[in-house]
């Protein structure tokens, strides 16, 4: 299953990461490849939730998947499986996000784990003639939007 891994220093505590990545509302503002985001189940946002994400992958048009929660450890990591895909997705069900946020010196380092299973023969051409490249990224994008949000808040008073 091919990886992307990246991550970000951002000079806020862990707990305040945290919860601002799993805020669903805030989410399409700094992830670059997130359109929205609607819970399937009730929040809070926990072991077991369900949630419906629309993304538009970059030069894609706008597909959504499922996915289920298999880990949820406040303010230190979440583990997201996808549970369903539309067809035209690039990715098939039983790839997940993984973030991991630990302390580094004043900051947080947010690592940002990517395993997924490009859907059928032509996504696996595509991920290898620049999909991967592509996805990696935005992936850097939205962690640097995530980063000038967080600590231009913290600067500014609010997060």
């Amino acid at each position: 299953m091919p990886r992307i891994e990246e991550s970000v220093d951002i000079a806020v505590g862990p707990a305040d990461v945290f919860r601002f990545c799993h805020d669903i509302t805030r989410r399409p503002k700094w992830d670059r490849q997130v359109v929205g985001i609607e819970m399937l189940t009730p929040l809070p946002i926990r072991q077991g939730a369900l949630l419906r994400v629309d993304c538009k992958p970059p030069g894609g048009s706008v597909f959504t998947w499922d996915g289920e929660y298999v880990e949820f450890r406040l303010s230190m990591r979440s583990t997201l499986r996808v549970i369903d895909a539309a067809s035209s997705s690039p990715f098939a069900a039983g790839s997940q996000l993984s973030w991991e946020f630990t302390q580094a010196g004043g900051s947080t380092r947010l690592t940002w784990v990517w395993d997924y299973r490009p859907r059928g023969f032509i996504a696996r051409i595509r991920d290898s003639l620049g999909g991967r490249a592509s996805t990696q990224r935005a992936i850097r994008t939205s962690l640097g939007n995530l980063k000038t949000m967080l600590e231009g808040g913290r600067r500014a008073g609010a997060n």
